[in-house]
């Protein structure tokens, strides 16, 4: 059996971040007056949404594993174990969602309706006069794009993977215990890896939300906000509180595979793009980034 103390520590240092980040705003924010402290509150009140949200599909995750084992040890006292060792891929995951899964789905489409509505308020804290309702299509297509991200292209092939291998062992007449116990341990194993995909995806649509509606209302200068703690990225750190146009976001790279606009520092990011106005910009005394920022940032990504 595998280790997993590595990736237990990963999670709780993703926790602790989270905490760290929430105080750090709360702190920035009393500092700050007028639009400035509006937006940095609104940012916090939409970071604690996220964690929320990512706190109550990982623990839907955890239930509908078991839920899964439960299910399978149940037929495998019965016949009807032999109808799902025929089934097919399609079968298989439909079995999946049956057994506990599709909650894991309704979880996640609940909380990126919270995740929709926190956004609005972060562009209402900008007020530049535009209504999230106006682009809703837009917003519902991401929404589905990122539940098909993280089921159909991450979750849903981890735990069929982790099925047929039981199934594969009870066919060839391993002990049902021993092949129950096998499921458990690579369930649990794939679940940070999983959980990874979800805090990543929760915020990058949170992200591109914001980016449909900066170009709907016509917007192309963007502030980078977030925490300024130890933990920060060196890329983050130096584009922290500036604000960065569309051709200077093309030449920024994380160094993680990540579009910058939507996933800002990388995996993990605590960071997220504000589309501000020329008057947003005037009123809050914002510095532009220059080309030595961009340049600056990118150098950070690069650091191990």
């Amino acid at each position: 059996m595998m280790c997993q103390c590595g990736q237990v520590n990963l999670l709780a240092e993703k926790k602790d971040a989270d905490k760290l980040a929430i105080e750090d705003l709360t702190k920035q924010a009393k500092t700050q007056s007028g639009p400035m402290a509006t937006l940095t509150r609104a940012r916090r009140d939409q970071l604690k949404v996220e964690i929320a949200a990512e706190n109550a599909i990982e623990k839907t995750i955890k239930q509908a594993n078991k839920n899964l084992l439960k299910a399978v040890e149940a037929a495998t006292r019965t016949i009807r174990i032999q109808v799902i060792l025929a089934y097919n891929d399609e079968q298989l995951v439909q079995y999946i969602l049956e057994s506990g899964y599709g909650l894991a789905v309704d979880e996640f489409i609940e909380q990126a309706d919270k995740i929709r509505e926190i956004t609005q308020r972060m562009v209402d804290a900008v007020d530049y006069g535009f209504d999230i309702s106006e682009i809703n299509q837009q917003v519902e297509a991401l929404q589905a794009t990122t539940a098909q991200a993280v089921f159909d292209e991450i979750i849903l092939p981890d735990v069929k993977k982790s099925l047929n291998q039981s199934l594969r062992d009870i066919i060839a007449e391993v002990p049902v215990d021993i092949a129950m116990s096998n499921l458990q341990v690579n369930l649990e194993r794939s679940e940070g890896r999983q959980l990874t995909q979800v805090k990543t995806q929760i915020s990058e649509y949170g992200r591109a939300i914001t980016a449909v509606t900066a170009e709907a209302a016509g917007l192309d200068h963007y502030l980078y906000t977030g925490p300024k703690d130890g933990i920060t990225r060196p890329f983050c750190r130096a584009l922290i509180d500036l604000v960065v146009d569309q051709d200077q976001m093309r030449k920024l790279n994380n160094g993680q595979g990540l579009s910058v606009l939507t996933g800002g520092g990388g995996y993990n990011c605590r960071h997220s793009w504000s589309p501000v106005t020329e008057g947003f910009i005037e009123a809050a005394n914002l510095k532009k980034a220059t080309q030595s920022d961009i340049s600056k940032a990118n150098r950070g990504a690069k650091r191990k």
